[in-house]
């Protein structure tokens, strides 16, 4: 859980997720996490003159490795795709707030 972003799910009908990142303390969105399909990962397009320091950038790391894996873990067709290394991410379980 992250001490100072929220993640809250945008509503979107596409195949994959979308996220604001929100500050806990202000409530001001800080950007936007969505699949960048060139990429084939999602990302993490902060807000024009937002400035990070290194735990909030490891925070959205995380959530970005949790929603890999988490997607990992529905492609069906691939089930020895997730690795040890992905477990041990998940396990820091970054919850998301919902639409």
């Amino acid at each position: 859980m992250s001490k100072y972003l929220e993640f809250k799910q945008i509503p979107y009908e596409g195949k994959t997720k979308r996220f604001e990142v929100i500050s806990k303390n202000h409530g001001y969105s800080l950007g936007r996490i969505s699949w960048y399909g060139a990429w084939r990962q999602y990302v993490f397009s902060p807000a024009f003159e937002t400035i990070w320091n290194k735990d909030c950038l490891k925070d959205i790391e995380d959530f970005l490795n949790n929603l890999m894996i988490e997607r990992k873990l529905n492609n069906r067709s691939k089930p020895d795709y997730i690795t040890t290394d992905d477990l041990s991410v998940l396990a820091n379980n970054y919850p998301y707030t919902g639409a």
